[in-house]
């Protein structure tokens, strides 16, 4: 019969928490602090322009490449020119920006969950003008699912994960127009 030290065995334990805390900060800080800064930046120029009535039209890379053209006053949609996404609602700067925090906060996940498909990371491109996202491109981070307590208990339990598809995204803004209040 096999005798376990437990003295050992907790020194094991404390070493892999220490290790797995080391590489959750090493992992998440450095690049993190680099988006952040830009989102922060972008996010502070577009506020400064206090614009509250605007024109965006939305191209789509995956349903089809579809296109959205709204008319937002107050970060509302207020009118829909042209919509061949019938499955996407229309979305505001305000909620791009939303998008883009929540995968900085590691808190939007692809379909299947955090424990099987990871965080969803965004790379999003900011205008220079006025600080709006101009681009997100979206894709799983697969490789992050470790820093979610539901990654361990399914490897534990040995429970499958789901498998609906999550193809690479695109959003692009492919015009922008400020209306001026009258």
């Amino acid at each position: 019969m096999v005798r376990i030290n437990k003295a050992k065995l907790n020194w094991l334990f404390i070493i892999l928490f220490l290790t797995s805390g080391i590489a959750f900060l090493t992992n998440k800080t450095p690049l993190g602090n680099i988006s952040s800064n830009r989102l922060a930046k972008a996010q502070k120029k577009w506020n400064e322009q206090n614009i509250s009535h605007y024109r965006l039209t939305l191209n789509y890379s995956f349903h089809d490449n579809c296109q959205q053209e709204v008319e937002i006053k107050d970060e509302k949609v207020i009118a829909v020119k042209r919509n061949n996404c019938p499955t996407i609602p229309a979305q505001t700067i305000s909620e791009l920006f939303q998008q883009i925090q929540a995968s900085e906060d590691g808190t939007k996940c692809g379909p299947n969950g955090c424990a099987c498909d990871g965080p969803v990371d965004i790379h999003a491109k900011y205008d220079a003008q006025y600080g709006y996202p101009h681009q997100l491109e979206m894709e799983l981070a697969s490789n992050k699912r470790w820093q979610y307590l539901d990654y361990w208990h399914n490897q534990m339990q040995g429970l499958p994960c789901t498998m609906i598809g999550f193809i690479n995204q695109k959003i692009t803004v492919t015009n922008f127009t400020p209306i001026q209040p009258q």
